[in-house]
């Protein structure tokens, strides 16, 4: 995030957090007024909608699974900054780390199993280009 990005988002919670200190002062001037504790209820707020999950989506677009039989680690190929990299993992969560962390200069292009001479056994995952 760029420094005046954060100025401005710096700003808006400060705002926020003087509205809710205003809301507190108008809840407790109700509450003298009426000589005991008012049953305020929160109202919904925008941020209490949470947006539909889709690991269903995810989950079918995640290549990584676990090794069966007689594969004992991955093999990865990725294009990084127009250099392609290729690497062995046996850590299936690393592999996912590198499928999220795809961008403009980081593409995985192959992900596959190998067996215990370091042979590709399945491939999991191919880049069409």
């Amino acid at each position: 995030m760029r420094a005046d990005q954060q100025i401005q988002i710096n700003t808006l919670l400060l705002e926020r957090e003087g509205l809710f200190v205003r809301i507190h002062e108008l809840e407790r001037a109700a509450s003298a007024i009426l000589g005991e504790p008012y049953p305020f209820t929160r109202p919904a707020l925008p941020s209490d909608q949470t947006k539909p999950k889709r690991k269903a989506a995810r989950a079918a677009a995640d290549p990584v699974r676990p090794l069966e039989g007689r594969e004992t680690a991955y093999r990865v190929t990725y294009r990084r900054a127009g250099q392609v990299v290729t690497e062995d993992h046996d850590d299936p969560a690393a592999l996912r780390t590198l499928f999220a962390s795809q961008g403009a200069h980081l593409q995985v292009t192959r992900l596959e199993t190998l067996d215990h001479g370091a042979r590709p056994k399945a491939l999991l995952y191919a880049r069409a280009e």
